[in-house]
């Protein structure tokens, strides 16, 4: 899990819009994901979950809070093996 304070969201969108999140998690698996959600759901703090990115529009002031961007691959290969 990737963790960045005051990151741009530009770049996670297909528009290249929007401003900084307070706080952006990048989860590359199902477990971070979980991790992150509840860490958010805990603490209390505003979560914004950014997928593709795409029909995604945020404004230039960001937002405050946590922006999760779940970058898991949905499989797995192990040599010959493939899970999903």
């Amino acid at each position: 899990m990737q963790v960045q304070n005051n990151a741009l969201l530009a770049p996670l969108t297909t528009f290249r819009l929007g401003g900084p999140a307070t706080r952006l998690v990048t989860a590359t698996t199902d477990d971070e994901v979980i991790a992150a959600v509840r860490e958010a759901d805990a603490s209390g703090t505003p979560l914004l979950v950014i997928g593709g990115g795409s029909n995604l529009v945020i404004g230039d002031k960001g937002f405050d809070g946590t922006a999760l961007h779940i970058a898991t691959t949905g499989f797995s290969l192990d040599g010959t093996r493939l899970e999903l």
